[in-house]
Parts: C-alpha cells; structure tokens; sequence
C-alpha cells in the first residue's frame, strides 16, 4: 500500500486524526479533526502541531511543544498509552481531547497519528465532581447546628438569587455542556451565554464554572 493509500485508510474514521511526520509537521488534518477543533486542513497542513494543539495535561501544565516526548518516543520504536489533553479550538473554546497513538512500522518513513476524541462534557462533569467531594471533604463547610428559621427564609435560599434561566443554564453546566453548545442549546449567542455564566458567579460569589456547579449540588439548587 503507498502511502497517500495508508493515509486514506488511517483519516477514514468520525473520530478526529491527525499525521505529522519525523519533525513534527501535518501531513493530514481529517474531517474529524475539523469538527472537533474548527480548524481547516489546508489551515493546519505542514505546520508544527504543538503550534495548534498547544495540549496541557492540566489547566496549569504545558505539554505539547517542539520537544515532544511522545513523539520523540514513540519515533524511537516505544509504545505509548492513550492520555487525555486540554487544548483550545480555533476561537479560543476550551476542548478536552483523548488521544491515541500510532506510530510509523517503517523506521525510514517516520510519521506519527493522532486519535483524537472530545471528552469536554465528561471531563467537566469529572471536574466538577472532583471538586464537589473536595469541598465536602473541606472543614470550613462541615454541617453546622441548626439556627432557627428567620421570617421570610425562602428569600434566603441560594436559589432564589437566580432567575429562573440562570439555573437553566447552571443546569447544562452541570451537564458539562461547554459556552458555546449551551449557547446553541438554549438558542442564545456566545455573548449571552457568557454574561449569564458571569451573573451567576457574581451573585453566588464563585470563580468557577466548576465551583458553581459543586455549589449547586451541595446547596440544593439543582
């Protein structure tokens, strides 16, 4: 099989692939890989990946660069486990991708694919349940006695802050729905959505879509 044939084979998936050769420059950005990071192949071929990937393995831990030890192992006849990566769209959207390895069995033709899976919305929901048994697990929000009912109480309930399509939209966070496919869900722009995300950690005072929806679970909002 020639190569142009092998190539064809390996992109003729739904999921997302990608080719680079030894120094790490796209040779084939399939129709997957469009859908999934907005990116056009024609945007993307014989560029250096780590330059659109920019991958991190946490949001504070830079992965992908020129230096890349999965390719540089993976070239040297090593094996290498799939992994998850946080990396961005073309737009800036955050997208947590799975991604599996193939490497070349020719030594004298290196290339090496990638596999890539969206897992956003089972990444966030992993997060924000993560940090939920965090904050159980946090002294500061231990049970407290009971205090008596003040009059009018049901004016103090978290959720009686939200209007009724901020916890619409908290709901579809918990869902691990990401900005822009909460924004298509509940037909509203980009824009909108952001701003009622913003509103709702203003009014809850959070810092994170995260927290808020620990915050919802905990307190009963959703």
């Amino acid at each position: 099989m020639h190569e142009r044939e092998y190539f064809e084979t390996l992109c003729n998936t739904e999921d997302g692939v990608f080719i680079v050769d030894g120094d790490q420059h796209i040779l084939r950005w399939n129709k997957g890989a469009e859908r999934i990071l907005k990116f056009s192949e024609s945007e993307v071929l014989n560029q250096e990946c780590f330059r659109f990937m920019a991958g991190k393995v946490s949001p504070g831990k830079s992965h992908c660069n020129s230096n890349c030890k999965i390719h540089g192992n993976m070239l040297a006849g090593e094996r290498q486990k799939n992994c998850d990566l946080l990396t961005q769209a073309k737009g800036g959207e955050p997208v947590w991708l799975n991604i599996s390895f193939i490497s070349s069995p020719n030594p004298n033709l290196p290339f090496l694919v990638h596999i890539l899976r969206d897992v956003t919305r089972e990444k966030n929901t992993e997060m924000a349940l993560d940090q939920f048994l965090a904050d159980l697990s946090t002294p500061s929000i231990r049970k407290k006695p009971d205090k008596p009912a003040a009059k009018n109480a049901s004016f103090s309930r978290p959720s009686a802050i939200l209007s009724d399509r901020e916890i619409e939209v908290l709901t579809l966070l918990a869902e691990g729905l990401p900005t822009k496919a909460l924004a298509q869900k509940l037909n509203i722009s980009h824009f909108t959505a952001r701003n009622h995300i913003q509103n709702i950690l203003v009014k809850l005072d959070l810092h994170s879509k995260a927290q808020a929806v620990s915050y919802a679970y905990k307190t009963g909002i959703l």
